[in-house]
Formats: structure tokens, sequence, C-alpha cells
């Protein structure tokens, strides 16, 4: 019968994100003779040489994952382990499902955004096996509420100053499994936030740059990432004793003249806020083009509106940033209220950036 190895990777605690699969041998079909009709015949009987499929897989909880396989099959030789030390986790295969729909019970719980990994077997009826690693992120049951409360696309290598995206929380919680990301810098470039717990009325700061000299050593100290629980332990330019301060290390231009940022779980991809903002000297070219898939995400949140206070995601909803530029690093788009509500283009405004 035929084996297989898949490796599955997931970016965060949910849905498979990416997949490589890797066939170690070719089965063979064995064929059996069996009785055949009232007339005497035979009939052949195929076994099925495939191995089982791992379609996707859920993080459900901090002590349990659900898998999903194309056929029926058993789960076993499961153990789970820590990147960060700590031994291996037996696991146990869980009540309900229907074969094809394999629970998986961890004796302990995960914890929330630390990397795991998932080694495991599935076999089906016909002796066919499939053993697979699965990768994710310590489930993180207390997310908080975060909005897009400010935005920069501005840069001035002279004044140390670049492009940022900050939040403000209006729940408390574990940014764990949150990212930002904009639609002029593609997926790649999204930033992915460490386990780290924020309070209600907290700022969070992404910084886009982390800029070097040509000798190698940073333009300027202090962009250290507040991911110990220090919140003041960044102190470059643009950091604040009132943000949680995280740096991207990055040397290159970020954020267009329009463009669309959001917020979002990484897990499924779904759009929690947004901020859809656009240059009047500016085309729409991109919009619909390679703006479309983000577009249509956060049309389907209905995190955006449009001037009749209904979801959208097109060009003319957008908001109008007039006199920001790619050298405005005096002005920043700001947030005019804090409301955990969807925003509009009336709900943003061009200020003078702190």
């Amino acid at each position: 019968m035929k084996k297989a190895l898949l490796f599955f990777r997931a970016l965060g605690a949910g849905f498979v994100l990416a997949a490589e699969l890797f066939f170690l041998s070719v089965g063979h079909v064995s064929c059996s003779m069996g009785d055949g009709d009232d007339t005497g015949g035979s009939e052949i009987k195929i076994q099925s040489a495939s191995p089982p499929v791992l379609e996707s897989f859920v993080v459900d909880s901090a002590d349990r994952m659900s898998l999903s396989f194309d056929k029926e099959v058993s789960v076993t030789d499961a153990v789970l382990s820590s990147s960060g030390g700590g031994g291996e986790v037996p696991v146990s295969v869980g009540d309900g499902g229907d074969g094809t729909s394999v629970s998986l019970v961890f004796n302990g719980e995960t914890e929330i955004g630390q990397p795991y990994e998932l080694n495991a077997t599935a076999s089906d009826e016909d002796g066919n096996s499939l053993r697979f690693c699965l990768s994710f992120d310590g489930f993180n049951d207390r997310p908080p509420d975060l909005l897009l409360c400010e935005v920069r696309n501005a840069y001035s290598s002279k004044k140390d100053k670049y492009e940022f995206i900050r939040l403000y929380c209006v729940k408390g919680g574990n940014l764990s499994g949150l990212e930002v990301l904009s639609a002029g810098d593609g997926e790649a470039k999204g930033f992915a936030f460490p386990p780290v717990d924020v309070s209600a009325g907290d700022y969070v700061t992404v910084h886009l740059r982390k800029m070097k000299k040509d000798d190698g050593s940073w333009t300027q100290d202090g962009m250290t990432d507040e991911d110990s629980g220090d919140i003041r332990a960044s102190t470059a330019t643009d950091s604040s004793d009132d943000a949680w301060d995280f740096w991207q290390d990055n040397q290159k231009s970020r954020l267009s003249p329009s463009d669309i940022v959001v917020l979002r779980r990484r897990a499924d991809g779904e759009v929690l806020d947004a901020l859809l903002f656009r240059d009047p000297k500016k085309e729409a070219d991109d919009w619909d083009g390679k703006y479309s898939s983000l577009c249509r995400a956060v049309a389907d949140s209905g995190r955006w509106l449009d001037g009749a206070g209904q979801p959208s995601a097109d060009y003319a909803s957008a908001f109008v940033a007039e006199g920001i530029t790619s050298s405005a690093v005096t002005r920043s788009m700001r947030r005019r209220d804090l409301d955990l509500r969807p925003a509009s283009a009336s709900d943003w405004e061009v200020v003078q950036a702190k």
C-alpha cells in the first residue's frame, strides 16, 4: 500500500495556510478475485492504493484540535512537542467525528502564541498510511478588541521618521494570532504580533522600517520590540511610553499613496478593521488589480462603509488623503473617535503627526 509524508505549516493557530506534500514511495494496486453473479462470472475487487489526504485542520482550544481528511481514517502515534522545550505531550483521539473528521486531545494545555508541532499517522481501511507534521501556534482564547487609529505612509531618512501603523486597544487581551498588512505591500510583508498582553486604553504601534547604515549598524538606538512586558523599552524616534512598539526589520519603502490597511486574524483571514485611503492625484488601477482580493475580504467583513452606510471597499469609498505624500512626514491619517464600530471615510482626517 502507498505511504506518504505530509508537512503542514500554519502561520497562526487555525486553518491550514500552506502545505507541501512528499511521496516517499509509490504503492501498487492489489487485485483479488471474488465470487461473481449467478451466471458463473467473476468480478475484480481493486483495493485502493491512495494514501489519505489531510485537507485541513483547526486548533479548537488550548487542548484540542480537529483534522479533516478526504476519507475515513484512524489516527495513531500522535505526539505534540514544543520548540520552546518541555518535552513531548501525549495526544489521544477524542470522541465524535465521522472518520473523515478526527478530534485530537492534548494531555495538557498549550501556551498562547508558542510554536508547537504535532506528528501523527493516519491510516485507512486498506492499510494506506500518511505520516504528517503540523506546525501551529498555541491557541489564544482571549484576543483583544483593536482599532486602527493612525497611519503614516510617509518617511524621512534624515529625520529617522518612517511609516507606521498604530492601533488602539478597546478591550484587553493577548495579541497572538493577529496581524496588520496592506494591499500595497502584499501579504508577505504583513506583521504578525507576538504573544503580548495589552490592556484597554493601550496603544500598539508597528513601525514598518528598522533601518541600517551601510556598515550594517542600526541608524539609531532604541528600536526595541516591546515583547518582554516593558512598554518603555523602545526609545527610538516615534516610540511612545504609552504604546507597545514593534519594529519590522525592513529597509524598503512601505505603504502606497493609495492603499488598504487591515487588521485581521491570521488563522482564517477574517478582517477585524480596515482603513481605505487614496491620493486624489493617483489613478485607481491597483484597486481593480492586485488590491482586488483584499477588497473582497474588506467588503465581506463589513468593517468599512461607504457614504450611504453600506459595506464597501470601492475606490470611491476610500478616505481622500489630501496633503499626504511620500515626503509628508509631518502628517498622518488619524481616526476621529475610538468607538468599536465599522468606519468610513468620514471617520478619518489628516492631522499633524505627533
